[in-house]
C-alpha cells in the first residue's frame, strides 16, 4: 500500500457563487464562512472528482486537463439540476503529478469515501421512503399503463443531488453493511456513543430499523426503554450515520466529509466532536468538513497551539489527550466569502487566524454592550429625578 498523500491540490471556477478558487486538502480541511457562499457545493464536488477518480477507465496515462473536463462537463448531472445552469464551470486537479500521485493511491488503497449531508437528521428517519428506487416503482405501479422506458429512466436517476442519493442507498444498506467485520475504528465508535450521543444504536437485522437506548436512569429508578430514533434528540439523530459509519466501515486513509458536523449539538458538544474529529484525523482517516461553529474552530486552535514544546502541563490541566493533539502543518482552512476561497492563516502560536468569526463576536457583543449600558444610564437618569 501507498503512503496516504498530504496535500491535495484542487482548483475551482464558477461553481455556484464561487468564481474562482482553489483549495489544497489536508487531514484535516476545514471550511468557513457566510451562508450561501459555496462550501457545501465545494465539498460536494470534491467528492464527484474522487468518485470518477475510482473509474476503471482513468490510470496514470490519463491527461489531467482532459479528466477535469470530463468532471466538469458532468457537473450538473451530479449536482441534478440542467446543464446550462453552471456555465462555464471547472473543477479538477491542479497537475499532472498530483494527479498520478492521486490515482495511484487511490487505485492502490482503495480508500472509501464517506459524505454526511447536512440533510442527513431527515433522512435517518425516512430514507426507505426517499429510496428513489421504491418511490419510482410505487409511482409507475399505481398507473394502468405502465410506461417501461420512463420506469427505467427513473428507477436509475435520483432526483435528489448525487452525495444525498448516495447517502440514501447507504442508509438502505445497513443491514447488509451490518454483517461485515467491525471496522478498525471501533474505540471511536464507543467514544462517540460515550462521550456524544450518551447511549446505544441498534440497527435490527431483518427490518434496518434504527433504534437508541439513553444511558441514564431515569427518575423512578428504572432503565430507560430502546425507542425508534423518530422519538430521539436531534443530537442523536445527527450522529448515527457517523457512528454506524466508524463502527462498521472506517479504514485508515479513508476520506471522510461531514457538512455541518455542529448539527442540532450543543456548544459543549460542539467542542467534544472537534476532539473526536482530531483524534479520527491522528489516526488515518482525512476530514473535510463545512461549518458555521466558532465553538469548533476554537476548540481547533486549541489543539493546535497545544502542539508546542513544554504543553504538557497545560494539556493534562485542561482535560486533553495527546491523540488529540493537531500539527498545524496537518489543518487546512478556507473562507468562502465574496464569490471567491481565501485560505486563513493557520499558526502553532493562534490556530486558525478564523476572522470571520470573530468579527460577528465582536459586533455582537458591542451592541450588546451598547443596549446594557443605555439603558443602565437611562434608569439611573429616572432614579435621580
Amino acid at each position: 500500500m501507498t503512503e496516504p498523500l498530504k496535500d491535495l491540490r484542487f482548483s475551482i471556477k464558477n461553481l455556484g457563487r464561487i468564481y474562482e478558487g482553489g483549495i489544497t486538502q489536508k487531514p484535516l480541511t476545514i471550511f468557513c464562512g457566510p451562508n450561501n457562499n459555496g462550501k457545501t457545493w465545494a465539498m460536494y464536488s470534491l467528492y464527484h472528482c474522487y468518485h470518477q477518480l475510482e473509474s476503471a477507465a482513468i490510470d496514470v496515462s490519463t491527461d489531467v486537463e482532459e479528466f477535469n473536463r470530463l468532471v466538469s462537463l458532468e457537473m450538473p448531472e451530479f449536482f441534478n439540476i440542467p446543464q446550462g445552469k453552471l456555465p462555464g464551470v471547472r473543477f479538477g486537479v491542479n497537475t499532472q503529478a498530483d494527479f498520478c500521485a492521486l490515482v495511484n493511491e487511490i487505485q492502490s488503497n482503495r480508500p472509501y469515501f464517506f459524505l454526511m449531508p447536512a440533510e442527513r437528521n431527515g433522512l435517518h428517519l425516512f430514507f426507505r421512503e426517499l429510496s428513489t428506487r421504491r418511490t419510482a416503482l410505487l409511482h409507475h405501479a399505481s398507473k394502468e399503463n405502465i410506461n417501461i422506458s420512463e420506469l427505467l429512466r427513473d428507477v436509475i436517476r435520483s432526483r435528489y443531488a448525487a452525495p444525498i442519493a448516495h447517502y440514501i442507498d447507504w442508509l438502505n444498506t445497513l443491514t447488509e453493511i451490518q454483517r461485515e467485520s467491525a471496522s478498525d475504528f471501533h474505540i471511536y465508535a464507543e467514544q462517540l456513543k460515550k462521550e456524544l450521543a450518551q447511549g446505544a444504536y441498534t440497527v435490527d437485522k431483518s427490518s434496518g430499523s434504527i433504534e437508541f437506548k439513553p444511558y441514564q436512569i431515569r427518575r423512578d429508578g428504572r432503565k430507560t426503554q430502546r425507542m425508534g430514533l423518530h422519538a430521539m434528540s436531534g443530537t442523536v439523530k445527527s450522529l448515527f450515520g457517523l457512528w454506524f459509519y466508524l463502527e462498521h466501515q472506517a479504514r485508515k486513509g479513508d476520506f471522510l466529509m461531514i457538512d455541518e458536523p455542529e448539527l442540532n449539538i450543543h456548544p459543549e458538544n460542539q467542542r467534544k466532536i472537534s476532539k473526536l474529529l482530531a483524534r479520527l484525523v491522528n489516526a488515518g482517516l482525512r476530514i473535510v468538513i463545512s461549518t458555521h461553529s466558532d465553538y469548533m474552530v476554537r476548540e481547533f486552535n486549541s489543539l493546535i497551539m497545544l502542539n508546542q514544546d513544554d504543553t504538557s502541563a497545560l494539556t493534562k490541566k485542561h482535560n486533553y489527550q495527546d491523540s488529540e493533539i493537531l500539527n498545524p502543518d496537518q489543518v487546512g482552512a478556507y473562507l468562502f466569502d465574496d464569490q471567491t476561497i481565501t485560505p486563513f492563516e493557520i499558526t502553532p502560536e493562534d490556530g486558525i487566524y478564523a476572522t470571520t468569526f470573530d468579527r460577528v463576536i465582536r459586533d455582537i457583543n458591542a451592541v450588546n454592550d451598547d443596549i446594557y449600558y443605555s439603558l443602565q444610564e437611562r434608569e439611573l437618569g429616572r432614579q435621580e429625578g
